[in-house]
């Protein structure tokens, strides 16, 4: 029996800034370690509910802790790596060898550019390299919290059909969204490397002096030989219709989420080799062989099209430090641009554009896209690959990404910084919503609720993000009567305009914010939802 007093230091909880703009959800496949999990992670758990009580998971409880199908808040790569296997992916199931996974790449290269705090959505152990597309498919449901049909299945107010995606639905700190898998699960059947070596010429036979025996070289046990994930246009179609389901749930119910706009960042599939995706790969995701996946316009496209302002597409892959166990020693750029963009969120704002920001640990780009791939103008729109998807290239500073884009074709919200900007601003006007969402409408409220969103614009106008050479002139805030019609006020919806010209050369964006209560948001009391209304000049 011990006597006295004994302290012990436990960590303090970490308040997260709910207007951060830098932290991204990682959904997909990795194995988990045999470790136990940090106290202030079982905390996290416990207070958001998935160890005990009614939506408990099997995945969180304390005789599992397995980490399956619930978000894990990360830190670090230490962390990461103290929690689940990266690089713990068998080649074959005949196979003892072992290399890494997409997800483990993604995730280290996120913290390696300089991201701070991620979540880490576990979906199961990864598949062997050597999987056969049949079986990799169904997966992508998994990812997806798809049914059957192929629709989202998850609903915002039932979180015991929180499953992969759907997860976004309790995270309201996210900014960012990556599916590190999709490449690989969507992937045609690899068509193996040639791994003959190059005939060697045999010198005459000739006497030397003896020496002592040389041992042997080696044997090569590395990934070069095995290919990277490749698409025909089969695995194209299966790519676009995922990345369309993920639109949809985050632009036609992200009013649901009670969320700022989240961004999916994807990237492109490889194209198999001497194929029209090879050699021109935007006229080939514009063309109807991938379901208009880069369509002219959003009515002319099937139900596969990605022309949006929530999708940021990045390509080529790239070869890091971290890929060598990887696949043909190739990942997949998403981690390294989520990096990138979180770093940019904190160190100049998330509403500045990332293409200036240095590019470390990567090595070479594959493929290396000439000039001309990169500028050439489409036939359809006039727009350029780089203008449709954001791009690593080389500079006379070295590699680093020449484009900041969504696939959207409105030139006011192509940029992806002024989508990051909106997310800002739409997600302090839904903070402000909460606090007045139970006063009385009225001339009161309504002033009240002007001068707030002033002090918020100009607070973006004094750190750079709005065009202008005055407040008045880089925003304008309006709610009353010319705002609202009798209606609105009848049934309590307070709507307030917002006009503002961002830090770029486009068009003036309007932003029509209402707020009102909504009994069928479990929630969060208040909903803020936006929409773009009108475009008008800036002379």
């Amino acid at each position: 029996m011990t006597t006295g007093l004994r302290f012990t230091t436990q960590a303090p909880r970490v308040t997260i800034d709910p207007n951060r703009s830098d932290v991204a959800c990682f959904v997909g496949f990795v194995g988990r370690r045999r470790s136990p999990v940090p106290e202030a992670i079982r905390q996290w758990l416990q207070d958001q509910g998935w160890q005990r009580g009614p939506y408990a998971r099997s995945g969180a409880r304390d005789g599992d802790l397995s980490l399956l199908d619930v978000p894990v808040p990360i830190d670090s790569w230490a962390v990461f790596n103290q929690l689940f296997a990266p690089d713990d992916r068998l080649v074959s199931t005949q196979s003892v060898r072992k290399g890494s996974t997409y997800l483990g790449a993604a995730v280290r290269s996120f913290f390696v550019q300089g991201g701070r705090r991620c979540y880490v959505v576990r979906m199961g152990d990864p598949w062997p390299m050597a999987t056969e597309r049949s079986e990799r498919l169904p997966l992508v449901s998994t990812l997806l919290s798809a049914d059957a049909a192929g629709s989202f299945a998850a609903q915002p107010s039932d979180r015991t059909s929180w499953h992969g995606l759907a997860h976004l639905f309790g995270l309201t700190d996210v900014s960012f969204l990556c599916l590190p898998d999709l490449c690989d699960a969507i992937a045609n059947d690899p068509i193996p490397l040639s791994g003959s070596q190059p005939p060697v010429r045999k010198a005459p036979e000739r006497f030397v002096t003896c020496s002592a025996p040389q041992a042997d070289s080696p044997a090569d046990h590395s990934l070069r030989a095995i290919p990277a994930p490749r698409c025909g246009v089969e695995g194209y179609q299966a790519w676009a219709r995922a990345l369309n389901l993920v639109a949809n749930v985050l632009e036609q119910q992200r009013h649901q989420l009670s969320l700022r706009p989240i961004q999916l960042v994807a990237a492109v599939p490889l194209p198999q080799i001497e194929t029209l995706s090879n050699d021109n790969l935007l006229r080939f995701l514009e063309g109807p062989e991938a379901l208009f996946a880069l369509s002219r316009l959003p009515e002319d496209r099937s139900s596969a099209g990605l022309v949006s302002r929530v999708v940021q597409l990045v390509y080529p892959w790239m070869r890091s430090l971290g890929a060598v166990a990887l696949p043909e020693q190739l990942e997949s750029p998403e981690g390294t641009l989520l990096g990138m963009l979180a770093r940019n969120a904190l160190v100049q704002g998330t509403y500045r554009s990332a293409a200036t920001l240095p590019l470390s640990d990567v090595v070479e780009l594959v493929p290396a896209l000439t000039r001309s791939q990169q500028s050439q103008p489409s036939p359809q729109n006039n727009k350029a690959l780089i203008e449709r998807v954001s791009l690593f290239g080389p500079t006379p500073s070295g590699l680093q990404l020449l484009s900041d884009v969504t696939t959207s074709l409105s030139e006011p919200v192509r940029p992806a910084s002024v989508h990051r900007l909106i997310g800002v601003i739409l997600r302090a006007a839904q903070r402000l919503g909460e606090t007045l969402v139970f006063e009385a409408s009225g001339p009161l409220l309504w002033s009240r609720l002007t001068e707030s969103l002033r002090g918020l614009m100009e607070s973006l106008f004094d750190a750079g993000a709005l065009r202008g050479r005055s407040a008045n002139e880089a925003f304008s805030v309006r709610c009353d009567r010319t705002t609202m019609t009798q209606n609105d006020i009848d049934n309590g919806r307070v709507i307030a305009r917002l006009e503002f010209a961002p830090a770029l050369p486009v068009e003036r964006i309007t932003v029509t914010l209402t707020l009102f209560d909504n009994p069928q948001s479990q929630l969060l009391p208040a909903l803020i939802t936006s929409r773009i209304t009108s475009l008008e000049a800036v002379a």
